[in-house]
């Protein structure tokens, strides 16, 4: 009972591939059909859910792989069934033949150096090859291969591929959206003048840590996308710039809310009476954080003139005014992610 939690939460990340998979399955029969007369396409159909089946690293190179993989099958499967036949007849040959098919269909395959399912697939169709004969799965099943990989392409690279941008905005929010919760009980810490407030907005705060880490996998991810599917690389440069530089921007707003933090609970814990305007400055940065989130501009006024009347509380100013700097910054509008491609929203 305890795993199920667990399983449920694969089974809907699992969904959205399956359902593609399942969708893609039918259409591929159905051009297969219509294209070539095949009354019964399995392999149309196999192939597009192999895919586009769930877990899978890159749908792309998975597609690659097959038809690469059925093509040296075929190809040594014909070959095989010419071996001339002396002295050995019958269930004996037969089995001979499979066995040097196979051996060699997967030590070819292997060479490349690609995925499994390379090997995986020449192996496979070697022995359908042999067992069946060339007519019923050797280019009967290659024109089922091309249909079931055409439509896996187009399904992984271009309809279900995310907006490698929009991955990186969603991880950069994520990170602002923890900053501004930690700048408003900064805000609310000053306002209430409890120590204990300010410890709760430096443990905020403190797991701008975590979320860094989680931003960076969204960046990883985009420039994953950006290298191997067809939709990223219309985009490839712009991705590459924007992850360079929200990766910059990450850690220096990650390292001066941190020391905000601190600063501030030091400030604080002393007792001294905090800087005239500081909490407007603080909230003022809180809706920087997520003007920044929206792509909008910022708030209009910049943040007001603090005057340190207190060394406790200059290392808060400080790194208020880092975050101030990075934060005012020109906000990049959602018209300008949207040129970086050619598909519609």
């Amino acid at each position: 009972m305890d795993r199920l939690p667990l399983q449920l939460q694969r089974m809907t990340a699992a969904g959205r591939d399956a359902l593609a998979a399942a969708t893609a399955g039918a259409i591929a029969w159905l051009l297969a059909s219509w294209l070539f007369g095949h009354t019964h396409p399995v392999f149309a159909m196999v192939t597009a859910i192999v895919c586009l089946a769930p877990g899978l690293p890159n749908h792309g190179r998975q597609a690659t792989g097959i038809i690469l993989g059925v093509a040296i099958g075929i190809l040594v499967g014909e070959a095989a069934l010419q071996l001339p036949v002396t002295g050995i007849e019958g269930p004996t040959m037969s089995l001979l033949r499979m066995i040097v098919a196979i051996l060699l269909s997967m030590m070819v395959g292997a060479s490349f150096g690609l995925p499994a399912v390379v090997p995986i697939q020449a192996g496979v169709s070697a022995v359908l090859v042999l067992a069946m004969g060339a007519d019923s799965a050797g280019w009967h099943r290659m024109q089922d291969v091309i249909i079931g990989v055409g439509v896996g392409l187009f399904f992984s690279q271009v309809l279900l591929t995310p907006d490698p941008l929009r991955q990186i905005d969603r991880a950069m929010s994520e990170l602002l959206t923890r900053i501004a919760g930690g700048l408003d009980l900064a805000a609310q810490a000053l306002q209430d003048t409890t120590p204990r407030r300010a410890e709760i907005a430096q443990s905020h705060l403190s797991r701008v840590q975590e979320t860094i880490g989680a931003l960076q996998n969204g960046i990883d991810s985009a420039r994953y996308e950006a290298r191997w599917s067809l939709r990223g690389r219309i985009a490839a440069n712009r991705v590459r710039r924007e992850a360079e530089r929200v990766e910059h921007d990450a850690i220096r707003l990650g390292a001066s809310a941190l020391l905000l933090g601190d600063a501030l609970l030091v400030a604080m814990r002393n007792g001294n009476t905090p800087p005239a305007g500081l909490e407007a400055n603080l909230r003022h940065l809180a809706a920087s954080c997520r003007a920044r989130m929206t792509g909008t501009a910022p708030p209009d006024q910049g943040l007001a003139r603090t005057e340190c009347v207190d060394s406790a509380w200059a290392d808060v100013l400080v790194q208020m005014r880092a975050l101030g700097a990075i934060l005012g910054a020109e906000p990049r509008l959602d018209q300008q992610r949207r040129e970086a491609y050619q598909f519609p929203d």
